[in-house]
């Protein structure tokens, strides 16, 4: 979502930022901010915006602010075919008083104009309210207008519970997407050792998911995380391989992925209609074993995938460990999963690193080192082990 913010209020503008920042979930890179109405129509020239956020009381340039100006811009959003229409209008004001005089004309532009001042604590809440509110109405239009199926697959270690807090977050929102559980018990650290017991449950989720994609949906959303990234990606590869179709994916979400950061998507991405967004926690260290130690694995769940981000594939970096996309109180399935609904959302880049200290650094330079020669390791020990009990 690309939010203009027309405001000459420097202090109320800071406040925003961090409101849709930290509350939102958009991404800082999406935010755009203005301080007169000559900048605003300069920017709406060029960019098509979801959500203004306008100080109906604002200059022109550099003149003293009046409501006067904030109106006329609104006229010219509405009547000039050279502006790029915003989705949704919000207007703030820190008196409303200041616009007494123009209220019903505002009031014909703007969805709500907002008292944003000192005395009403609520108006944050207004303005968050107004951005999921448009979110959710373009996810519920295109999830009513077409068969939509959600389908979950857990990790290693657990059996799932935030597959039911995906269900109840989306949900809560919205009644009509469909979801399906995937859920292969408790897979231990050993079983995941062995590439063979891996192979099997990905056998077992290709044959679920041919089954599916068999089904009369519209299109299928699939969320992974940890070794369910895995298992997904290589059952895709596999159903591709045998010649089935599968362009009911429209998205691809990982999280935690333990695959390695050079694996090729070429096959799937030209093969199919898919777009892929990888979700990676830059604090992520149960990656850094899985990259050092555990066979064909890697940490592209903590350092990304290499090659082009894009309208069809998005590396998103966040602060957080392996499974910090479902800890209470971040809303992060609310702020970043539910909006992958609709079909009119842009994969945008999200890159919360600050920027890793000289330990970590060296540590992954270690642990990427050990990821080349792993395999060969665990080959000579096998080979030695086998040459003493043949002895």
């Amino acid at each position: 979502m690309k939010v203009l913010l027309v405001d000459d209020n420097l202090s109320r503008c800071e406040e925003i930022n961090k409101l849709l920042t930290l509350s939102a979930g958009i991404n800082v890179q999406d935010i755009y901010t203005c301080h007169n109405t000559q900048s605003a129509k300069k920017m709406m020239r060029n960019i098509n915006f979801d959500f203004l956020i306008l100080d109906v009381v604002l200059p022109k340039r550099d003149e003293t602010p009046s409501a006067k100006f904030g109106l006329a811009l609104l006229s010219e959003i509405k009547n000039r075919p050279q502006i790029l229409k915003p989705s949704k209008i919000v207007g703030i004001t820190a008196h409303t008083d200041d616009i007494s005089s123009f209220k019903e004309e505002f009031d014909k532009y703007c969805e709500v104009v907002i008292e944003a001042s000192h005395k009403n604590r609520a108006w944050k809440a207004k303005i968050l309210d107004s951005i999921k509110f448009e979110t959710v109405k373009n996810i519920s239009k295109h999830t009513t207008n077409n068969k939509v199926t959600c389908l979950s697959v857990h990790g290693i270690r657990t059996l799932g519970k935030w597959q039911q807090d995906l269900k109840k977050t989306v949900e809560s929102h919205i009644n009509s997407v469909g979801f399906q559980h995937y859920k292969y018990g408790y897979f231990t650290v050993i079983s995941f050792f062995v590439p063979f017991l891996r192979i099997l449950e990905v056998r077992k989720f290709e044959s679920a998911l041919e089954k599916t994609l068999g089904n009369d949906d519209d299109e299928i959303i699939i969320f992974c995380h940890s070794f369910g990234t895995y298992i997904v990606v290589n059952a895709i590869e596999s159903l591709i391989k045998k010649g089935v179709d599968c362009n009911k994916i429209a998205k691809l979400v990982l999280a935690g992925s333990v695959l390695r950061s050079n694996y090729d998507f070429s096959n799937i991405l030209t093969s199919t209609n898919m777009k892929i967004v990888n979700d990676c926690g830059y604090s992520d260290n149960v990656l850094l074993l899985s990259e050092g130690f555990v066979p064909n694995t890697g940490m592209a769940g903590r350092v990304g995938f290499y090659g082009l981000n894009n309208q069809r594939f998005s590396n998103r970096y966040f602060s957080g460990g392996h499974s910090h996309y479902f800890e209470g109180g971040n809303n992060f399935i609310e702020n970043y999963w539910l909006p992958l609904f609709s079909n009119e959302l842009e994969l945008e880049l999200v890159d919360d690193r600050l920027g890793s200290g000289f330990f970590t650094r060296n540590l992954e330079k270690v642990v990427h080192a050990l990821g080349k020669i792993k395999e060969l390791a665990y080959l000579i020990l096998i080979v030695w082990l086998a040459r003493d009990l043949i002895i």
